[in-house]
């Protein structure tokens, strides 16, 4: 009598492998115990030997905001060793290798520091933290490790950049398959990565992504430029001291227009205007000092008033007076009044004045 299995119709039972369900407890374990800022899962439902990965940056650190993507591959030796470990997303760090992405940990690289107790939520872990916490004595990428030496700050810089990039391709894939951009071979096509790097030529300076081609910078003498920045500059040595762009571009309207954008008439006026503004804003509305020539005028017209106040006319000798017309003589009344005797100082005063020499 055959069993029940051996018929037609009837299911087998499957008969998983040792290193499938220590995977499926791994994933298991996850789902309930979920570290921040990590997830992971199989690449395929059929194929839970295969894991795709997702880490984001700590925060608190440079790496806040980004979001990295791993690609995890199991085989039947598990967790006798670790599994294959490499980023999609390649940041520029020096402990990841820059061509294969992947991250250089102990326990990655020597398989006799693994530890049968080890999981994948320690090796996600490790690896997030060693993206904040790089380890110079173990760089993979030489260029990174003597960026944060030699100048932190454009490293810092790059790394910012290389966070922008993850958040522009984690939104390019929210929406496809991870399979479909995952390589199934992960050392045998590595153009299908993204990459993070210094380009080829700008080993030093901030990273840029664009996929235009560089624009060619012309090539400016130090004559030129120092004629230029002289120019432009807002103070001088001396006050007396010539504009070496203005003198430059003088035989040159069209330079002039290009560079003054105004007539010179209107610019002068704007000038002075300006300057006039600023010294009303400044130290208020004054009145001019009268120069040499407006004081002297003043001066002759109050003489010139005083004598028509307090000469007499002048008479001719050729004009003879009548009796009728012939003054009478002043009368000696009064003539101690102390007013009196001022007017006939100021009188003596003013007599004795050269007209001609006041005159000129």
């Amino acid at each position: 009598m055959s069993d029940k299995s051996d018929r037609p119709g009837s299911e087998k039972p499957i008969i998983f492998s040792r290193p499938h369900l220590l995977i499926e407890r791994e994933l298991d374990n996850l789902k309930r115990d979920k570290p921040w800022g990590i997830e992971a899962h199989p690449l395929t439902n059929e194929n839970i030997f295969e894991w795709v990965a997702k880490i984001k940056g700590l925060k608190k650190t440079v790496w806040e905001g980004g979001t990295f993507t791993l690609y995890l591959k199991f085989d039947e030796n598990f967790n006798l060793r670790p599994p294959e470990v490499c980023f999609h997303t390649i940041p520029f760090h020096p402990n990841v290798d820059m061509i294969t992405g992947r991250p250089s940990l102990d326990f990655l690289d020597d398989f006799s520091k693994w530890k049968e107790t080890d999981t994948v939520s320690k090796i996600l872990v490790t690896i997030q933290d060693m993206l904040a916490n790089p380890d110079l004595g173990k760089a993979v990428n030489v260029e990174a490790a003597e960026m944060i030496m030699r100048s932190p700050h454009t490293f810092r810089q790059m790394v910012l950049d290389c966070v922008v990039a993850s958040q522009r391709v984690e939104e390019s894939y929210q929406s496809v398959d991870p399979a479909k951009y995952i390589t199934q071979t992960p050392h045998s096509d590595f153009e299908s990565r993204v990459r993070f790097k210094i380009p080829d030529g700008e080993k030093s300076g901030r990273k840029t992504y664009s996929s235009k081609p560089p624009s060619k910078v012309a090539k400016l003498s130090f004559e030129d430029y120092h004629i230029t920045w002289s120019g432009i500059a807002t103070s001088k040595a001396r006050s007396d001291l010539k504009n070496p762009l203005l003198e430059a571009i003088k035989e040159n309207p069209a330079l002039q227009k290009a560079h003054l954008g105004l007539p010179q008439e209107e610019i002068e006026e704007q000038m002075k205007r300006q300057l006039e503004e600023h010294e009303i804003l400044m130290y208020g509305r004054f009145r001019n000092k009268p120069s040499m020539e407006e004081e002297k005028a003043i001066k002759m017209a109050r003489l010139n008033k005083m004598k028509k106040i307090y000469l007499p006319p002048r008479i001719s000798p050729t004009n003879f007076h009548t009796p009728e017309t012939v003054p009478p003589p002043p009368s000696s009344k009064g003539k101690d009044e102390p007013w009196e005797k001022e007017v006939d100082d100021l009188v003596a005063w003013s007599s004795k004045l050269d007209a001609n020499a006041l005159e000129t």
